[in-house]
C-alpha cells in the first residue's frame, strides 16, 4: 500500500512549496504567575508603597499609598517561570488589580460671585473658574489672556453667536489649578483684550472656586449650543456627559433684557431646572450708552452622584434673541498610572505602558502587554525564568488611596514543531487517490498516521508511513489509497513524534467519479491519457480536433494509461468515450512545458 514519491511528483513540490502555508511553530502560554515578592523602588517618586508584599495574591489586602503626589516604583519579582530551554519568548502580558479608595467628590469651596476680585479659600486640588460674558454691536470682543494674582490662567470655553444687525454675544470659561492658586500674589482678575469697535459694549464677570478636581485633565466632557434667533427655553443640543463624582457646570447668557426690563445690576433673568443651583444671576449694560438693552448672565452648577449625562433647560425671563449655553464636567481628582514598565535581569526598562484611565473605585485588573508583545526588548527563556524577572509600578495620587491587590504576568512562547511541513496534496490515480507531502526539517519524527473523512470534521486512520526521524533536509512522502471513497473526501496527516506527541496537518480534498467515465490528466504534457470507467472494462474513444474533424478512433482498457495525443501537436481536443450504454464528451488541452 505505500510508496515513495516518483521524480515527478518531486518537481511538482518544487512549485506546492511556495503555495502552502508553513506550520513551525505552536503558541502555549505560561501563567498567569504571581509575583512572589514585592518592594518599593525609590528610582521615581517620593512616596513610598505600605505593605508592598500584599500583592502576592489577591485576598483584598493591599499595598497603598496615600500621600499626594508621584508614588514610588511597586516591584514584583520572583514570578517562579520554568519555561522550556528550547522554546522562544513571544509575548508578556502583566496585570495589575487596583483600585482608589477614600476619594472626594468635586465640591464648590467658594460661591459664585461677580466682579474681577476673588478670594480663594484654602483647599485640596482647587480650581478657579472665571466666567465671562459680553455683548457688542459691531464685533465680538475677545480675551486673549487671564491672570489672577499675577498666575496665568488657561481658557477652557469660547463660544460666540451674533445677528441680525451686527450684534454679538460671547462666553468664555477660564480656569486656574492648584500649582498656580498657592503661587498667586493677590485676587484680582485681569484680562487683557484683542482689539474691538465698541457699540454698545458691555460685559460680566462671575467666578467660583471649587475643590478636589484633576488636576492633571480638568474637564472630561464639554457641550456649547448657541443661536442669533430666540429659543426659549434654552437647552444644550448634545447632552453633557458626567461622571460619578464630577461637578456639571453651566453657563448661559442672552443679548436681551428681561420682561418688564431691568436695570443694571438686577437678577431673576433666569430659571434653571434639573437639579441645578443658581449661581450667577445677572443683568449687565452699558448704563452710559444703552442702559435698558445690555444682556443676562446666569452660572449654575450640580454635583453628580452617578455616571450619566446632563442637559439643562434654562428658562429666559424675557423676550430671547442671539443666546448661547457653554456647559462642562469639571472631573473628579482621580489616582492614575504614573509608569508601568518591565524588569528584566533586575533593571526596570526604559518602555511605559501606563494606562490614561482613572483607576476604579472597586478592584479590577488591568492589562499591560499582549501575547505578541515583547516591551521593546529581547529575551531569553533565561531572563523569564529568573528570579529578578518582573514588572514595576508607580501611582499619581491626588485624591484618596491608591491601592493595589496583586499582580501577575502571563507569558507567551513558540515552540518549534519537530516537523516543517511544506506540502500536502491529494489527487485521483486511476480507481486510487495519491497522496504525497513533504517535509523541510525534522526532529524526533517517529511516523505519519494517513486519516480519511467524508466531511472534513470527522476522521480515519486508513494507513501509516514511517518517518525518517531527524533532517535538516527535504524530505519526500507517499502513499496510495486505493480503496477510496465516491464523491470528495479529505485527507489529513497526524505527525506523531518519537515521545508519542502529535501535530496535525492542514486539510486536503479530492473528488472521485461517482459515475460515467473520465479522462485525465488535464491538461496533458505528453499527451499520455487514462480513460477510467467503473462500468467497463474496455471504451472506444473518439478524438476531435477543435474543427470537430475526426483525428483518431480506438479502443482503450479503463484505467489504462494511453498515448492519445503524443503525435498530436499542442492545443485543445475533444474526447468522446463510448462505454457501451453511454457516451460522455471531455475537452483537453495538450501543452508540452520540456521543449
Amino acid at each position: 500500500m505505500f510508496a515513495t514519491a516518483t521524480p515527478r511528483t518531486k518537481r511538482l513540490f518544487i512549485v506546492l512549496t511556495a503555495l502552502v502555508f508553513v506550520h513551525v511553530t505552536q503558541a502555549q502560554t505560561a501563567g498567569p504567575n504571581s509575583a512572589g515578592a514585592g518592594a518599593n523602588d525609590g528610582g521615581v517618586g517620593a512616596n513610598a508603597w505600605s505593605s508592598p508584599g500584599n500583592i502576592v495574591t489577591s485576598n483584598d489586602t493591599y499595598a497603598a499609598v496615600s500621600a499626594k503626589g508621584i508614588s514610588h516604583y511597586l516591584v514584583a519579582t520572583n514570578f517562579g517561570f520554568a519555561l522550556p530551554t528550547n522554546v522562544a519568548v513571544v509575548g508578556i502580558q502583566a496585570e495589575v488589580e487596583r483600585s482608589t479608595n477614600a476619594s472626594q467628590h468635586v465640591a464648590l469651596l467658594d460661591g459664585w460671585s461677580t466682579g474681577l476680585t476673588k478670594s480663594v479659600s484654602a483647599g485640596t486640588n482647587r480650581c478657579l473658574l472665571v466666567a465671562y460674558a459680553q455683548e457688542n454691536g459691531q464685533n465680538s470682543r475677545d480675551i486673549t489672556g487671564i491672570t489672577y494674582g499675577g498666575r496665568a490662567m488657561t481658557q477652557v470655553a469660547e463660544q460666540v453667536a451674533g445677528s441680525v444687525g451686527g450684534f454679538n454675544a460671547r462666553v468664555e470659561v477660564w480656569a486656574l489649578l492648584e500649582a498656580e492658586l498657592v503661587l498667586a500674589s493677590g485676587t484680582s482678575i485681569v484680562p487683557t483684550y484683542a482689539a474691538y469697535t465698541p457699540v454698545e459694549y458691555c460685559e460680566a464677570y462671575s467666578s467660583a472656586t471649587f475643590q478636589h478636581v484633576d488636576q492633571i485633565a480638568l474637564v472630561s466632557n464639554q457641550q456649547a449650543t448657541g443661536s442669533a434667533t430666540g429659543s426659549n427655553p434654552h437647552q444644550l443640543a448634545t447632552p453633557l456627559a458626567v461622571l460619578a463624582g464630577s461637578m456639571a457646570v453651566n453657563i448661559v447668557t442672552s443679548g436681551n433684557n428681561t420682561t418688564p426690563g431691568i436695570t443694571d445690576g438686577g437678577t431673576n433673568t433666569y430659571m434653571i431646572n434639573n437639579g441645578f443651583t443658581e449661581g450667577t444671576d445677572l443683568y449687565f449694560a452699558n448704563t452710559a450708552v444703552a442702559p435698558t438693552s445690555g444682556a443676562c448672565l446666569q452660572t449654575a452648577h450640580k454635583a453628580i452622584a452617578t455616571d450619566g449625562t446632563e442637559q439643562p433647560a434654562c428658562t429666559f425671563n424675557g423676550s430671547v434673541n442671539r443666546w448661547m449655553m457653554v456647559g462642562l464636567t469639571l472631573q473628579r481628582a482621580r489616582e492614575l498610572d504614573h509608569r508601568v514598565r518591565i524588569i528584566k535581569g533586575g533593571v526596570i526598562g526604559a518602555t511605559d505602558l501606563s494606562s490614561p484611565n482613572a483607576w476604579p473605585t472597586s478592584d479590577a485588573y488591568t492589562s499591560y502587554g499582549n501575547a505578541a508583545y515583547l516591551w521593546d526588548e529581547s529575551w531569553t527563556v533565561a531572563d523569564v525564568n529568573a528570579a529578578d524577572f518582573g514588572m514595576a509600578l508607580s501611582a499619581f495620587v491626588q485624591n484618596g488611596e491608591a491601592r493595589v491587590d496583586h499582580m501577575r504576568i502571563t507569558i507567551t512562547y513558540a515552540v518549534p514543531l519537530p516537523v516543517e511541513l511544506v506540502a500536502f496534496r491529494a489527487e485521483q490515480d486511476g480507481e486510487d487517490v495519491r497522496l504525497d507531502w513533504a517535509t523541510a526539517s525534522e526532529r524526533d519524527n517517529d511516523h505519519f498516521v494517513v486519516q480519511r473523512s467524508n466531511d472534513g470534521q470527522t476522521f480515519t486512520d486508513i494507513g501509516q508511513v514511517a518517518g525518517v526521524g531527524n533532517s535538516q533536509l527535504t524530505v519526500f512522502y507517499g502513499m496510495q489509497d486505493e480503496q477510496p471513497l465516491a464523491g470528495t473526501a479529505y485527507y489529513r496527516l497526524v505527525q506523531v513524534n518519537t515521545d508519542g506527541t502529535q501535530t496535525y496537518s492542514f486539510v486536503v480534498s479530492v473528488t472521485m467519479p461517482t459515475g460515467g467515465s473520465v479522462v485525465y490528466p488535464n491538461p496533458t504534457n505528453d499527451g499520455t491519457l487514462t480513460v477510467y470507467d467503473g462500468a467497463a472494462k474496455s471504451l472506444g474513444v473518439h478524438i476531435y480536433d477543435n474543427k470537430m474533424q475526426l483525428l483518431r478512433q480506438v479502443t482503450v482498457g479503463s484505467g489504462d494509461p494511453t498515448e492519445l495525443l503524443n503525435d498530436l501537436a499542442d492545443g485543445t481536443y475533444t474526447i468522446v468515450v463510448n462505454n457501451g450504454e453511454e457516451m460522455k464528451t471531455s475537452r483537453v488541452v495538450k501543452v508540452t512545458r520540456e521543449r
